[in-house]
């Protein structure tokens, strides 16, 4: 599960950005299609298990430069099959979550950019859905070009989707040590690609994942609100194959640790840790 409101999605857009400045094309006309199921996992103090499979569309929507400004826009929606056992403390099998995220940079000099992120996000059974299913993550900074080949990101993210609002400094690069290869490193997201040949990519990733939503249901004759935030920290190794100019696939495997659990509900909070698990996913891309 991808986290709901994500640095990783802002670094798809900035990502898509600097290509374009450099490329005159990128995947901001790209849309992307995934499947990820992730193994049943012991929630440790109890008889419970946890698992999932999730469907994700994500698709930057809209990019214009207007002299030194540019301006991105990004959507994302995933459906998540959950299979919680204990339905004394969740009675819920099927969630959903909507990002949007909204980019703007404007140009400073010819090694300073201001960068700016707005990205808010839905997530919850939808059923009922109110204010605690909404959260958002907004990112202000500087990306500073020290040389073509190594560019820093400065600046702070603040956010209510984590639990407590947090606002914490941010610190990043984008290192592109040759045409085949570059590396990102935003806090805790690593990723790393090598394009092996002209159609064959290898992708090495780790970051945290999960989600938090927003559900209700009856328990006891009673009907009630509860959040749920499912988290951990994921590796993971990807190969993405281009069948031509306009059509890849890709499939991968990661394996999450240090998972936790948390049920919020009126009056208590039902805190686990989770067993390590795998996952796996496939998907499809098409570039217009």
């Amino acid at each position: 599960m991808k986290c709901s409101i994500s640095l990783a999605f802002f670094l798809l857009i900035l990502s898509c950005i600097m290509m374009k400045a450099q490329e005159g094309m990128s995947d901001l006309a790209a849309i992307r299609l995934a499947y990820e199921s992730g193994s049943d996992r012991e929630i440790k103090g109890t008889n419970a298990e946890i698992g999932y499979n999730q469907w994700e569309i994500r698709t930057p929507v809209f990019f214009k430069e207007a002299g030194d400004w540019k301006f991105a826009a990004g959507v994302r929606y995933q459906s998540t099959d959950l299979d919680f056992t204990d339905p004394m403390e969740l009675d819920e099998d099927r969630l959903h979550s909507l990002d949007l995220a909204f980019f703007v940079s404007k140009k400073s000099s010819d090694t300073l950019d201001w960068l700016f992120l707005f990205n808010p996000t839905l997530a919850g059974d939808y059923e009922n859905t109110d204010k605690d299913a909404f959260n958002f993550l907004t990112i202000g900074g500087a990306k500073w070009k020290q040389s073509d080949h190594l560019q820093w990101i400065f600046g702070a993210v603040y956010t209510t989707g984590i639990g407590d609002d947090l606002f914490v400094p941010a610190l990043g690069l984008i290192w592109e040590p040759s045409d085949r290869s570059s590396l990102v490193i935003a806090g805790p997201i690593i990723r790393y690609s090598y394009q092996l040949s002209d159609y064959l990519a290898l992708k090495l990733g780790g970051q945290f994942v999960g989600n938090r939503w927003n559900t209700e249901a009856t328990y006891g004759g009673i009907l009630e609100e509860r959040n749920l935030r499912y988290r951990s920290y994921r590796i993971s190794v990807n190969l993405q194959w281009s069948f031509d100019d306009d059509h890849s696939v890709f499939a991968g495997a990661g394996y999450d640790f240090a998972g936790e659990l948390e049920i919020e509900s009126p009056g208590s909070i039902w805190d686990r840790d989770v067993e390590n698990g795998g996952v796996f996913e496939i998907g499809y891309q098409y570039q217009f």
